[in-house]
């Protein structure tokens, strides 16, 4: 069994793990799920998943946490180990308190290291102020690497087990910082995608895309490009790339990071660009002979607000919206091959508990997609923020 750590928004690394992994993951909690996939199969994909915090695989699992048996998991972990070893404990329960979790989290670092010693180790613990260590902590620590000295276990308590799992994967948040912060051309109202929300919207157009190439067969679009972080993410996988946009400047800000990226990341990208109105563009005949297989796209997303917007503003802004969007998708919808795969980014607006929807979503399928969308509303949303960014995945018919 191999155990996924979620980010903020669990249900959408519920989407992004099932369409990467085409199996329906097992809820282990709110924010962890589980896969029976092979070590080799989940490390494979693991530096594009944009939604996964960290992985683990199982070691073993106890009927519950008072039945851990330490010495037979000593020797599991570090059988025909000598020297200094280097342990982290990370405590994922449902004890509502931070104070209750701590001294537990003390006691199997204790209780672990005292049998470690036993079998003629130096042990070094490591936990901090919160039960679960940070991934700065188990970076900087080598806690993730070949090392078999150097191990982080998270201890997975729930009402009928307690499962402990090895950590073989955490996110470089090094590298997702440098692409996001270093990038030569960055704008803070048309540019502010977040390098780890492009990989998931990647991934998602891929899994309801029932065309199937290799990587550096596929093109994917991406008609509202910004300054390129879709474009980017999708060159780090390999993918070849179209983009547009209205805006000149974006096409130019674009060009520059992919080239930026090329340079930094010794790669070769496969890309067009051209400035171009999402509504009214011929992609089709622009990109001949090669077609478009799947789209990922932050769309317009309206006017900003920092404060509550009356119901004429966010009544007028939605509207705007609508017409953009639903002008775009009429104009898309033709000149995408049966079964291509789509992540479209759209506005959602928050008015306390209430969210508006774009009408045009109640549309979707007269305009030949189909809504592949399941569960609860995919919309990357921080607090506080009025507008969130509602993931529609879609699928041409």
């Amino acid at each position: 069994m191999i155990i996924f750590f979620l980010g903020r928004q669990p249900e959408i690394g519920l989407a992004e793990l099932a369409a990467v992994y085409h199996q329906t993951p097992q809820l282990l909690s709110r924010s962890i799920a589980a896969l029976d996939l092979p070590k080799a199969v989940a490390l494979k994909e693991a530096n594009r998943l944009g939604s996964v915090i960290k992985i683990a695989e199982l070691v073993v699992d106890y009927p519950s946490l008072a039945e851990i048996n330490y010495p037979n998991l000593a020797t599991a972990l570090f059988e025909r180990i000598t020297g200094k070893i280097t342990l982290g404990i990370s405590l994922h329960s449902n004890l509502s308190k931070v104070k209750k979790d701590l001294p537990t989290v003390s006691r199997i670092s204790k209780s672990l290291a005292t049998h470690l010693k036993n079998l003629g180790n130096s042990v070094r613990t490591l936990y901090n102020k919160e039960p679960v260590l940070s991934t700065a902590t188990l970076l900087h620590n080598g806690l993730v690497s070949s090392n078999p000295k150097k191990v982080s276990l998270d201890v997975i308590v729930k009402p009928t087990a307690c499962l402990i799992a090895k950590t073989i994967y955490v996110q470089d948040i090094d590298a997702y910082s440098l692409r996001d912060r270093k990038r030569p051309r960055r704008d803070a109202r048309n540019g502010m995608l977040p390098p780890k929300l492009a990989q998931t919207m990647i991934n998602l157009a891929l899994g309801a895309s029932y065309i199937r190439k290799e990587s550096d067969q596929l093109t994917l679009l991406d008609p509202f490009c910004g300054t390129g972080v879709i474009l980017q993410e999708a060159s780090l996988m390999k993918l070849n790339t179209v983009g547009t946009d209205l805006n000149p400047i974006m096409i130019a800000n674009t060009k520059a990071n992919l080239e930026w990226l090329e340079e930094t990341h010794h790669l070769r990208i496969n890309t067009k660009l051209a400035t171009a109105d999402a509504t009214n563009f011929d992609w089709q005949s622009w990109t001949k002979p090669i077609n478009i297989d799947i789209v990922a796209t932050e769309t317009y997303l309206g006017r900003p607000y920092t404060t509550k917007p009356s119901f004429d503003e966010l009544k007028s802004n939605i509207s705007s919206c609508n017409t953009i969007i639903s002008k775009f998708l009429v104009n898309l919808a033709p000149q995408l091959a049966s079964g291509a795969g789509l992540c479209i980014g759209v506005p959602a607006w928050y008015n306390g508990d209430h969210i508006n929807h774009l009408p045009c979503i109640k549309e979707l399928a007269g305009l030949g997609f189909v809504n592949k969308t399941t569960g609860a509303n995919l919309i990357y949303h921080r607090p506080g923020q009025f507008v969130g960014r509602e993931l529609l995945v879609l699928q041409k018919l």
